[in-house]
């Protein structure tokens, strides 16, 4: 075998050196969580040796120890990432004034930036993005590695300006997409009588607001004497899951929303705040892949409460993160997660529909009809069962 170089030598001195601290700190933590730790490290030290000694061609130690660190937080969750300086810079800067945006909810999957849903009316939605696309390059760079914050602010910048994606989905070729930034408005609460009678209310986002045109909406559905209601939460990923926690309140009388917890976070119980209360008639929600954060929250609720959530199972993204600085870049790490009221993860876990349906998918595009909605045929089959019942 070749010797190894002085350089390299040195290298390895030091970065036994550090990983010696590593070590140590090993052996203390496998008394608490067992003697794994130690071993563990062990290993990752002789791996980085044999890498460092044995590669083909010579070893940049700094990439290499940048992806090991990418690599441990990938193996956690979507969400949490180690976040180079570049990608620190990115998630702490706020959105300039004047930016515009593509109104995508991003998730990451098998290294790739991947959409959750687009945001309602937003430039991705017009453009023909999807709920479950993966997004390949922006602008001709490639994302594998993007981490979450770098990927969000890529897509962000002046108004008009166009962004390039190439966009992957299952059972397709690669497709080309041009997308014009635009100034994206909140979505606000919409509600109407359906033709068969009950009432429905689209909530396409969560925001500051939304709670109470959930619950004006409700207010006045019921004044037209609409006695069952379909809540739709289709494709409505965008907001902070605790925005789910009001909003779940007006179709309770009171009692657990939900709950936070995680291994070193004392339980948080999310309970129901009664003066919200407007609606206390049947409900039937709809969920789809593209529902996620407070919509997930609200899902959960309304399930655990007895109510028929119908569709699919949802995206599973209900974090609490903590962000750590390190003297280079951060750890952006999920501490605990958002759990339904009968103690189900939502984080990592999505809701399971009660009442599971396919999604629409349109295969006839010369077609001048509308592709039947099936989830909402089943919501008004199930609330006109329950009207005959109580009847």
């Amino acid at each position: 075998m070749k010797a190894m170089s002085p350089r390299v030598r040195l290298l390895v001195a030091l970065l036994s050196t550090s990983l010696c601290g590593y070590i140590l700190l090993g052996n203390l933590l496998g008394r608490v969580m067992g003697d794994t730790t130690y071993g563990q490290l062990s290993v990752f030290n002789e791996v980085v040796r044999l890498v460092i000694d044995a590669y083909v061609d010579p070893v940049n130690l700094d990439r290499v120890m940048s992806g090991a660190r990418a690599g441990l937080t990938d193996a956690l969750d979507a969400e949490s990432a180690y976040l180079e300086p570049e990608d620190l810079k990115a998630y702490q800067q706020p959105p300039r004034e004047g930016d515009a945006d593509l109104g995508l909810v991003l998730t990451k999957r098998y290294g790739y930036l991947a959409v959750i849903a687009p945001r309602a009316g937003s430039p991705a939605e017009k453009a023909g993005v999807k709920s479950g696309d993966y997004i390949k390059t922006i602008d001709g760079r490639h994302t594998r590695g993007f981490s979450l914050p770098l990927g969000e602010r890529a897509l962000r910048g002046a108004p008009g300006s166009v962004v390039k994606l190439q966009i992957l989905r299952p059972g397709t070729d690669p497709i080309d997409v041009q997308v014009v930034r635009e100034r994206i408005e909140p979505q606000p609460a919409k509600g109407r009588v359906l033709p068969e009678g009950p009432g429905y209310i689209k909530v396409a986002e969560f925001g500051a607001r939304t709670a109470d045109e959930v619950r004006d909406e409700a207010l006045s559905l019921k004044r037209g004497g609409a006695r069952s209601l379909v809540l739709d939460l289709r494709d409505s990923a965008f907001g902070r899951p605790g925005e789910g926690v009001a909003a779940a309140s007006v179709f309770m009388k009171g009692g657990v929303v939900g709950k936070i917890a995680g291994r070193r976070t004392a339980e948080e119980v999310l309970n129901a705040d009664p003066r919200r209360s407007a609606w206390e008639l049947p409900v039937v929600v709809l969920v789809d892949n593209g529902t996620a954060g407070p919509a997930e929250v609200v899902a959960a609720a309304l399930k655990d409460a007895g109510h028929a959530v119908v569709g699919q199972r949802t995206s599973g993204r209900a974090p609490v993160q903590k962000l750590v600085t390190l003297p280079e870049g951060a750890l952006l790490l999920t501490v605990a997660r958002y759990f339904s009221p009968k103690g189900d993860a939502i984080h990592g876990k999505g809701v399971e529909p009660s009442v599971p349906v396919a999604p629409v998918v349109d295969d006839d595009a010369a077609s001048a009809a509308p592709p039947r909605d099936l989830a909402l045929e089943k919501a008004i089959e199930l609330l006109s069962a329950e009207a005959r019942k109580a009847a």
